[in-house]
C-alpha cells in the first residue's frame, strides 16, 4: 500500500466512525494502524490520530477501559510532537476523560477535564471543542453524583456555548442537548426535561438518521422522560418504532435495546394489571 492508500483506509475508519458503524470502524482502524507507524512514524500525527479514531469507536462500543488506552496514547503523542496545549491535544484530553469517568473514576476523570480546560483558557481556546467538551464532562459528572441543580446549570450553560461556537447541529451540540434532557429530568422538570429530549432527537432523526446509535440512544432517554411524566403510551409507541432499528445496530443485548424493550411494553394496561 502507498502513503495515499494509508490515508484513505483511515479516512474510511473516520468515514465508519461519524456513520455510527463503530465496529467497522475498530476492524479498519486495527488493520491499518501497524503500517501507519511504519509509514509516518511516531512523529507524525497520523498515527495519533488513527489511534483516537480507534479509542472512540471502542468508547461507542461500551468498551471503556480499551477506549482509555488508546485515548491516553493519543493524549501522549500529541502532547510530545504537538505541545500539551496544543487544540488537538485538548479534544485527546476531553475524550480521555469522558473513558476515565465511564469508568467510574470520576475524581480522575474530572482532574483531566479541569486539566483540559485550564489549558485551553490560557491558550485563548475557550470556544475550541476539546475545551468545551471537558466543560460537558464536568456537567455529566455532577449528573452521575445526582448533584441535580449543578449539572443542570453546567449543562445549560455549556448547552449555549456550544450553540454558539459550534451551530445547533453539531453532534457536541446534541450529546449536551441530551444531558441537559437528563439533568432536568433528575431534577424533576419533566416537561422542560421532555421537550429538550424530543428537539435532540429531532434534531438527530435530522442530520444522523433513525439507525444512528446516537439517535437510537436518545430515542431511550425520551421514552425514559415519557414514563417519568406519565406519558406511558406515547413513550411505549416511541420505543416499539425503534426497536428495530436497535436490534439491527446495537443488538438484542445492549441496554438501550433492552430498555427500548421493556418500555415497548409499558402499556397503560399493562400497568394496570400489573
Amino acid at each position: 500500500m502507498t502513503t495515499r492508500s494509508f490515508s484513505n483506509a483511515l479516512q474510511k475508519a473516520e468515514t465508519a466512525f461519524q456513520q455510527g458503524d463503530f465496529t467497522e470502524a475498530v476492524s479498519l482502524c486495527q488493520e491499518v494502524l501497524p503500517h501507519l507507524d511504519a509509514e509516518f512514524g511516531l512523529d507524525h500525527d497520523v498515527p495519533w490520530r488513527a489511534r483516537l479514531t480507534l479509542g472512540l469507536s471502542l468508547y461507542g462500543l461500551g468498551r471503556f477501559s480499551e477506549a482509555e488506552l488508546y485515548h491516553r496514547r493519543a493524549v501522549e503523542g500529541r502532547s510530545r510532537i504537538l505541545g500539551p496545549d496544543h487544540p488537538d491535544t485538548l479534544q485527546a484530553r476531553a475524550w480521555l476523560a469522558d473513558a476515565v469517568g465511564e469508568q467510574g473514576r470520576m475524581e480522575e476523570a474530572e482532574a483531566i477535564a479541569r486539566e483540559t480546560i485550564k489549558l485551553g483558557e490560557v491558550k485563548a481556546l475557550q470556544s475550541h471543542d476539546g475545551v468545551l467538551m471537558a466543560r460537558l464532562t464536568v456537567a455529566w459528572i455532577r449528573f452521575h453524583q445526582e448533584r441535580w441543580g449543578e449539572a443542570t446549570q453546567l449543562a445549560t450553560a455549556v448547552c449555549a456555548d456550544l450553540e454558539r461556537c459550534l451551530g445547533t447541529e453539531h453532534r457536541l451540540t446534541f450529546s449536551a442537548g441530551n444531558l441537559l434532557a437528563k439533568c432536568l429530568q433528575g431534577f424533576g422538570d419533566l416537561e422542560s426535561a421532555a421537550s429538550q429530549a424530543r428537539q435532540v432527537y429531532q434534531g438527530r432523526m435530522a442530520v444522523l438518521g433513525p439507525e444512528h446509535p446516537h439517535t437510537i440512544a436518545v430515542v431511550h432517554d425520551l421514552a425514559d422522560i415519557l414514563v417519568s411524566a406519565g406519558r406511558v403510551q406515547e413513550a411505549a409507541s416511541l420505543a416499539e418504532q425503534a426497536l428495530p432499528a436497535a436490534d439491527k445496530v446495537l443488538g438484542d443485548a445492549h441496554h438501550r435495546t433492552a430498555g427500548l424493550r421493556e418500555i415497548a411494553g409499558m402499556t397503560l394496561f399493562g400497568l394496570e394489571g400489573a
